[in-house]
């Protein structure tokens, strides 16, 4: 069977990414920031304009006290923002782990908690390794 397999490339390839670690990646993703805030991570539904349902993902930072300017730019240069809308960190912290032509399936929550199935195109894949 492997020696007909390895004759196929297959279309996409699925992941499965835990909520924690999720957070994990935006943890060290934030680096000098993480202490700053604090990170919840969620999704949503949301129908586009041609009655599909997307699956976003949610980072929300919260500041765990009051921040100084120079806080500020520091959570900023991480590429995140306290100001922005959960959307967007979660969109951005996407992206850097898939790259730009990933697609959420599902965000799942079972009795092993919540995860996002991720799926990826199978060229985008192999350029990424």
């Amino acid at each position: 069977m492997h020696r007909f397999l390895k004759r196929l490339k297959p279309e996409d390839v699925h992941f499965l990414l835990d909520f924690s670690e999720f957070k994990e990646f935006v943890e060290e993703m934030l680096g000098q920031a993480n202490p700053l805030v604090t990170i919840e991570i969620d999704s949503d539904e949301i129908k586009d304009p041609y009655d599909v349902t997307v699956i976003r993902p949610l980072v929300k930072l919260r500041e765990v006290s009051t921040l100084t300017e120079e806080n500020r730019h520091t959570i900023l240069e991480s590429g995140f923002s306290i100001d922005r809308e959960p959307f967007d960190n979660g969109d951005y912290a996407m992206e850097q782990i898939f790259g730009d032509n990933y697609t959420i399936l599902a965000a799942t929550e079972d009795e092993d908690g919540s995860f996002f199935t991720i799926e990826l195109p199978y060229g985008d894949y192999i350029q990424m390794k």
